[in-house]
């Protein structure tokens, strides 16, 4: 999901569209960023250390977190340092704005089982709501398609048994409220 709202924050703010250059260089970070978590997950399936790819057993949460987490924190650290590329805030806020949803989800799934699916769609919606705040070219379009996508995405991990509907909405919600204010927060 960073990667869909890096692109949608990119069509939505003109500004950010005066660099197309930047935008190629963190969407690539992003999609090393995804590949890398996926094919660490995978391995970690293949080893045994977890039981399947959804990760059902919230036991088995943890370490895969983790694993995520480190990857979206070592983007924002290089990223945030002020050294090579300067980096819009918009976009910081937005990976703020990860890692602060995902470390919740590592915290919270010792007790709780948070669908990180839902948190993610919930994440760019906010990100869309924050950035909307500045921009009066600002499409409701968006907002609409990525509301339709994330309650999608929520109807999907309940057909498929993974979640029950409070761990959908509050990984929705709480992805939302991060990321929105992640942003906010930081233009």
């Amino acid at each position: 999901m960073p990667l869909f709202t890096l692109a949608t924050l990119f069509f939505i703010d003109p500004i950010l569209q005066e660099q197309p250059a930047l935008f190629f260089y963190l969407g690539f970070i992003l999609v090393v960023n995804t590949l890398g978590a996926a094919v660490s997950l995978f391995l970690m399936y293949r080893r045994g250390l977890i039981g399947d790819l959804e990760i059902r057993n919230r036991r088995q949460r943890l370490v895969p977190f983790l694993v995520v987490l480190a990857y979206y924190a070592m983007t924002l650290l290089i990223l945030d340092s002020g050294e090579g590329v300067h980096t819009p805030n918009v976009y910081l806020g937005m990976l703020r704005g990860v890692v602060v949803s995902i470390a919740l989800g590592v915290l919270v799934t010792k007790w709780y089982k948070l669908s990180m699916h839902a948190m993610g769609a919930g994440g760019l919606v906010g990100a869309v709501l924050a950035t909307s705040q500045f921009h009066t070219q600002f499409s409701v379009a968006w907002l609409f398609g990525w509301l339709l996508v994330a309650g999608l995405v929520g109807s999907a991990r309940l057909a498929l048994g993974v979640h029950r509907e409070t761990e959908v909405y509050l990984g929705f919600i709480w992805g939302c409220a991060a990321l929105f204010f992640a942003i906010l927060l930081s233009t």
